[in-house]
């Protein structure tokens, strides 16, 4: 990363001086060929990371995200997919090395309400060399956070700015797929390189079921436990330790009777839900 002080811009790869068209912010080095994005007085890697998945792929895995214990019981059949938008999402691509190992910080360089894009995992090798002749621009959504307000950022979560050896610009390919369930409108994003489904809201099962039968078995153990020991003291009469031990074996069982029912009540409600 090199700072402009004139017209000409230092490719950080190759070291060779490139002139900065006006109002232009990716530029490609005339030298080696690296792609170099600009930022106000700032100049750092621009990368792409290759879409592996096509439409119908990542739909399918959007699908089979669906189908998790996680949602609602046949969202994978009920959802209806209404748009399906591909593009590449920029992410600020920070590099650290310390005295035990490198570490790789990503900050979204766009507004997203995806809060989990920042945790996906790029490995080294997939990272390519942007290049305008082999992409459709217009696949690319432009940053509109600064280098210097994501370095910000990544100093207040407690890095150190000086550990910060390699800092790029790095645009991941990913679907959003919206789609309708019960009138209300979700999405989500595949990432292409991996495939991977993130999202922050998504259809879930309903707790309330569940809540119900918790309360249930608790009343249902409870009145068990106090007809145990009812029984056992008329059986055996006014011996404390006696009524104790025969209260304790008829809860065993009476415990063991109540928990059938409820596992199955249990199990149709996860079915249905």
């Amino acid at each position: 990363m090199e700072n402009i002080v004139t017209n000409n811009i230092v490719c950080p790869q190759c070291g060779g001086e490139n002139k900065m068209p006006a109002d232009e912010k990716f530029i490609e080095c005339q030298f080696c060929g690296s792609a170099i994005y600009v930022d106000k007085r700032k100049v750092v890697n621009h990368f792409v990371v290759t879409s592996n998945f096509n439409k119908d792929q990542a739909i399918g895995n959007v699908k089979r995200w669906m189908a998790g214990n996680f949602h609602v019981k046949d969202l994978d059949k009920l959802a209806q997919i209404s748009q399906v938008n591909f593009y590449y999402f920029p992410l600020w691509y920070f590099k650290t090395k310390d005295n035990t190992s490198d570490k790789i910080y990503l900050q979204p360089a766009h507004s997203t309400p995806i809060s989990e894009i920042k945790n996906i995992q790029i490995p080294a090798g997939a990272l390519k060399v942007f290049h305008k002749s082999e992409f459709n621009q217009q696949e690319f959504v432009n940053p509109d956070v600064l280098f210097e307000s994501a370095k910000s950022w990544l100093q207040q979560t407690g890095v150190n700015p000086e550990l910060i050896t390699e800092s790029s610009l790095v645009h991941i390919p990913f679907y959003q797929i919206y789609y309708n369930f019960k009138g209300a409108q979700y999405t989500c994003l595949v990432e292409a390189s991996s495939g991977k489904v993130y999202a922050n809201i998504w259809p879930a099962k309903s707790e309330a079921p569940f809540k119900i039968l918790f309360g249930l078995s608790i009343f249902a153990f409870f009145v068990a436990s106090i007809v145990s020991y009812a029984i056992g003291y008329f059986v055996t009469g006014d011996d404390m330790l006696e009524t104790v031990a025969a209260g304790e074996g008829i809860k065993v069982v009476s415990y063991f009777l109540i928990s059938i029912p409820l596992i199955f009540i249990a199990y149709f409600i996860a079915k249905k839900v």
